[in-house]
């Protein structure tokens, strides 16, 4: 696919590098509006439904009989601009796995301190916070808190080589969802950066054996999952809005994972997939005016040189 968009950009002096020499590029900080005016416009537009495995220039030649407008397709429609052209069907599932490489712990959301002899919140606890660091016991595994989210009782933790390991699984809860990762474990405790490091890593030799020096805090799995396919969130399966587990009304506040449902899960691969479907659907130039305009943008780019 050739790129035809930039052709009439006016040239400035760049330099790419501290000790390149300057090169004469397209100056890309240029933008002009005409699109931006036309997509207001309907009578200027028609809708289209991209077809899976079209590529843009594939659209191009087919409304217009040429592959050179296809960058009219961005212009036109913000979220090609913002998420890119529609994924593959093919391709999803592996992006899935690329976007979404951890795993994911759904958690009862408390915590037990086991300094204090307390239970407390989730979101009130000191060491289950985002980029400290987690210990599974059975498994005798550890990871990062990279994101955690707390309306729906999600923990998700980069487990480092382990996502790629077959630990021995220890099937402590015949209800826990191994999958492929082994993760078998009931129980998330908070542990020092020292301690984790050393079993993550240990000078690129991992040390199981290690037991961590500081346990903080322990937290109840209730299911453990790849992050691909755990919850991005909950919806009423008839009006399709978004719903959450609700909390124990005394402290401290266990979720109650008996008030949503599998039904009701919408997991990170769904809802890629359900976003790469909106992807499809974009306005495009009518055959009988793309010419004009794309005439007009490149005559308002010259006058800018």
């Amino acid at each position: 696919m050739t790129t035809r968009y930039f052709r009439q950009f006016p040239v400035v002096e760049y330099k790419f590098g501290d000790n390149e020499s300057t090169v004469n590029f397209q100056d890309l900080s240029v933008y002009i509006d005409a699109l931006d005016q036309v997509k207001e416009y309907g009578t200027f537009y028609q809708n289209y439904h991209i077809q899976n495995g079209e590529r843009p220039d594939h659209v191009s030649y087919r409304l217009y009989n040429t592959t050179d407008y296809y960058w009219t397709f961005w212009l036109l429609n913000d979220k090609l601009k913002e998420r890119g052209w529609p994924i593959d069907n093919s391709q999803l599932y592996l992006r899935a796995k690329q976007y979404y490489p951890h795993l994911t712990f759904r958690v009862d959301g408390v915590a037990y301190d086991n300094a204090l002899r307390i239970n407390r919140p989730l979101s009130r606890s000191p060491t289950f916070k985002l980029g400290n660091y987690i210990w599974i016991q059975q498994n005798k595994q550890a990871g990062k808190i990279i994101r955690i989210d707390q309306e729906i009782g999600l923990l998700h933790v980069d487990m480092g080589t382990f996502t790629t390991r077959n630990p021995t699984v220890v099937n402590t809860n015949p209800n826990l969802s191994l999958g492929e990762t082994g993760i078998a474990s009931t129980k998330l405790v908070t542990i020092d950066e020292f301690s984790a490091l050393k079993i993550m890593n240990g000078q690129n030799t991992p040390d199981q054996n290690w037991i961590p020096l500081e346990q903080y805090e322990v937290m109840n799995i209730v299911q453990a999952y790849h992050q691909y396919d755990a919850p991005h969130h909950y919806e009423n399966t008839v009006t399709g809005h978004w719903v959450y587990p609700s909390y124990e009304t005394e402290s401290p506040h266990e979720l109650d994972w008996s008030s949503v449902t599998t039904q009701q899960s919408v997991s990170y691969f769904q809802r890629l997939r359900e976003v790469n479907d909106e992807q499809r659907a974009i306005k495009v130039l009518k055959q009988d005016v793309v010419g004009q305009i794309v005439s007009e943008f490149n005559t308002l780019l010259t006058r800018r040189q």
